[in-house]
């Protein structure tokens, strides 16, 4: 499963009604029933961010990263294959993914010297539709003993039945999960954040920055909407803080009704729990007619696409958003300037670049290549890749300051769990607005 939570802006990416991707986690997990809660406590850490401030774990030289060696890979080698399986070919696909991925291993190939020398290759198998063609992709990847790692692009449906066919004898790696049981997993590996981690970070964000002691969310009333909402909703009792959430049907054009039954005019801070266009915009709208003043934070990046700027008159709204990566269009960042200027020699078109599946797949694919250089090059196995990804300490190339797999006892493969906070200030231009902020309730 992928797809987080933590993510970059889309420019050029289909609408999409469904949740998906690391920008779809944030949007799925959102939502709840109308009530309130009270309680006290308190837990993870945010820091405020400074304009003039650096990021001093920001990931810049891919060679030092990766433990690659300077010039091209020797085609006469024999290939180190990696799996990679991705959602695409059907009514609801994210190919950019693997354009992502397949630019990083054209980078690592011709830039990095390859895997010890060795050319990098990707045995892809796509998931077109149905959960039982995660089926068929498992068995491709525990079938092939060449494949000594599997990494998830963007994937809505087989991931759950792919894992249960490779049943951990292979490590399977992923920027993020949308699905909570995937982090209990045997031999998973999740860098950038899933449903428990991701709402953990907007409550401390919540408690650390806004200091809000109510908060309202308006969401869309779906099965995983009122599961997400759930879990935000115990978050924010652990630190004390009241959440009024309401939902309203999701074919509602008009969301005024909801937003001012959630309590957004007198709330400290606002959260829309709205992922497809349709949702954002009319969510921006009753906002905007509200003249609401809290900060406004959004879960993904759902709520700044083309496709609701064009159904905002040009100009998507001007929101927080909460990101388990490091949002590619603030270019103000060393490492996203890094990022586009290397992505760009790979050959990766500008849609794609600002693409958050291209993005995390990218990201993913060098720490791949990172963790196969410590375990042997050419000679790396399942054991000593997966030994690798478990000593990770980060920071995550794209991502999180700190990683720690097996940090949390009870989701043992969530090793990324920080998130970070951008702030739209128009015209598609974003800056970071916190440092990385770790979870609280995990």
């Amino acid at each position: 499963m992928s797809k987080n939570v933590y993510a970059g802006i889309p420019v050029g990416r289909r609408a999409r009604i469904t949740a998906a991707g690391l920008s779809v986690v944030l949007g799925l997990v959102a939502g709840g029933c109308a009530d309130s809660d009270t309680a006290a406590t308190a837990g993870g850490s945010t820091s405020p961010r400074s304009s003039s401030s650096a990021d001093p774990w920001a990931v810049t030289d891919p060679a030092d990263y990766t433990g690659g060696k300077s010039g091209a890979a020797d085609t006469s080698l024999s290939p180190v294959r990696i799996g990679w399986v991705n959602q695409q070919g059907g009514s609801l696909e994210y190919p950019n993914a693997t354009l992502g991925a397949q630019a990083a291993v054209k980078y690592i190939n011709e830039k990095l010297g390859g895997i010890d020398g060795h050319p990098l290759q990707l045995s892809t198998c796509y998931v077109v539709d149905s959960e039982q063609e995660g089926n068929s992709c498992g068995l491709k990847m525990a079938n092939d003993d060449d494949i000594e790692a599997v990494l998830v692009g963007t994937l809505i449906n087989g991931g759950q039945s792919m894992r249960a066919v490779i049943q951990g004898s292979k490590p399977i790696m992923m920027s993020n999960s949308i699905s909570t049981p995937d982090a209990k997993g045997k031999n998973v590996f999740i860098f950038n954040g899933n449903p428990n981690s991701i709402f953990g970070g907007l409550a401390t964000y919540l408690d650390d920055e806004v200091k809000a002691k109510n908060v309202a969310v308006f969401y869309p009333q779906d099965a995983q909407s009122i599961d997400g909402v759930d879990v935000l909703r115990k978050d924010l009792k652990k630190l004390g803080i009241k959440l009024k959430a309401v939902g309203f049907d999701p074919s509602t054009t008009n969301l005024t009704a909801a937003a001012v039954a959630a309590g957004v005019q007198t709330a400290d801070a606002v959260v829309p729990l709205v992922s497809s266009p349709p949702n954002c915009v009319s969510a921006a709208k009753a906002l905007d007619s509200l003249s609401v003043k809290a900060p406004i934070v959004s879960t993904g990046s759902f709520c700044f696409s083309n496709a609701v700027a064009q159904g905002l008159g040009g100009e998507a709204p001007k929101w927080l958003q909460l990101s388990t990566q490091t949002n590619v269009a603030d270019t103000s960042l060393s490492d996203v300037q890094a990022y586009l200027k290397q992505s760009k020699a790979a050959s990766l078109n500008a849609d794609a670049q600002s693409d958050s599946d291209a993005t995390l797949a990218w990201s993913l694919v060098m720490t791949a290549t990172k963790f196969l250089n410590a375990a042997g090059g050419a000679d790396a196995t399942t054991k000593t890749v997966a030994k690798a990804a478990e000593s990770f300490t980060g920071p995550m190339l794209l991502g999180s300051e700190t990683v720690k797999c097996g940090a949390y006892s009870d989701q043992p493969g969530l090793c990324g769990a920080q998130s970070r906070v951008f702030e739209h200030t128009g015209g598609n231009t974003f800056s970071a607005a916190t440092d990385w902020i770790t979870p609280s309730g995990l």
